[in-house]
């Protein structure tokens, strides 16, 4: 019995401890995004400027160095993320509720000249729970 309560309470900790370290400063999103010329530009240029007061963000294609610099969000971002086409990656964190899960990279769609497949929807997702976490805040300190 307490075997199978381990996985909930090691998440459970992992996000509390997230919010502890990061939510009270304002960032509810662990934001994970690689080199891949298939999406560095965009995400650097229209997705990153909108999002990096609310998120910490990691590179995955410098992952090497996160086991030394952030060996938690390495284990939050493993925990969440999964095993497969992971990256660009938001994990949202409410306050309430499951964390969030947002798939920015959508293989299926065919973007301009086969690059930029980002997911319009996934995207407006992300920025909608930011605009929301925004709202949350300003409730709180009021």
């Amino acid at each position: 019995m307490l075997r199978a309560l381990f996985p909930y309470a090691y998440r459970f900790g992992l996000k509390v401890r997230f919010w502890l370290r990061y939510g009270r400063k304002g960032k509810s999103i662990l934001f994970v995004y690689s080199d891949s010329s298939n999406w560095k530009d965009y995400i650097e240029t229209k997705i990153l400027p909108r999002i990096e007061a609310h998120s910490v963000i990691l590179n995955w294609s410098k992952r090497r160095e996160w086991e030394l610099r952030m060996p938690f969000e390495t284990k939050v971002f493993a925990q969440w993320a999964g095993s497969s086409e992971f990256t660009p990656t938001a994990l949202v964190f409410t306050v309430t509720g499951k964390v969030k899960v947002i798939k920015l990279w959508d293989p299926s769609r065919p973007g301009k000249h086969g690059k930029e497949k980002i997911s319009k929807e996934s995207e407006q997702a992300l920025l909608g729970a930011i605009d929301q976490f925004g709202h949350q805040s300003k409730r709180s300190i009021q």
